[in-house]
């Protein structure tokens, strides 16, 4: 009896936006009084941060280098577990309540996109483009001349460079679906009015910027895998040599 009361609860994604948007419109929080001094020094010339940037690119590449292994075990195993965690919540969704297509759209999305991970994790360790270039020699000419003897090969550092850029990006993917498993959690713990109410309103506000849209969820979603594979394939930087 209680499965078949549970399974017509039905979760339509805009109406439970509607209604929590209307109670978080009708309880605003009280704004913060805190004051921010207005910056009086200078900010940073062009020379400067070209510099900062140059310096930055060069500590980014060599911690890429040395630590390319363990950077790509660390994100294997979080593709496992949240995997789990995106089957798992998309099982206990679906078994609680009838959900609709958006609601359905994004759980089939991140269950499907971090099945890429990998994918991109084997492009980076057989890029499409510039798959000559040694890795390891380059990191034993650092580690013998110092960081600045990456300046001497300019596709070398180019490739190296967007590649640690596509692995950051792909962290930052990994990220962005966490959040939506945790707003769709919100918006359906809240719909069922379970316990921890204002938890799940805080986590609710907390990450409704970010899956205010299932279509704008994908979308971005799609933009950061597509992006990260240009960058770690070589693709990017074969173009743009």
């Amino acid at each position: 009896m209680d499965n078949a009361v549970s399974v017509e609860k039905q979760l339509v994604f805009a109406q439970i936006h509607i209604e929590q948007n209307q109670y978080i419109n009708n309880y605003p929080t009280i704004p913060s009084n805190n004051s921010h001094p207005s910056a009086n020094g200078q900010g940073m010339s062009g020379k400067e941060i070209l510099v900062a940037y140059g310096l930055g690119s060069l500590f980014l590449i060599y911690v890429f280098l040395r630590f390319e292994s363990q950077i790509s075990s660390v994100i294997l195993i979080m593709t496992v577990l949240l995997e789990s965690t995106f089957l798992t919540t998309a099982h206990m969704v679906t078994k609680k309540c009838y959900v609709d297509r958006s609601i359905k759209s994004i759980l089939i999305f991140n269950i499907f996109a971090t099945v890429c991970v990998p994918v991109l994790l084997y492009f980076m360790k057989n890029p499409i483009k510039n798959a000559f270039i040694n890795k390891e020699a380059i990191l034993s000419t650092i580690t013998d001349d110092g960081v600045f003897s990456l300046l001497y090969d300019v596709n070398a550092y180019g490739f190296l460079l967007y590649q640690a850029i596509g692995i950051i990006i792909l962290l930052g993917f990994m990220l962005f679906t966490m959040i939506g498993t945790i707003h769709i959690l919100s918006m359906v713990n809240l719909a069922l009015e379970s316990r921890l109410t204002g938890v799940w309103r805080w986590l609710y506000k907390k990450t409704l910027g970010f899956c205010n849209s299932a279509g704008f969820y994908i979308s971005f979603g799609i933009l950061l895998l597509v992006i990260s594979f240009l960058l770690v394939s070589g693709i990017l930087a074969s173009i743009l040599k």
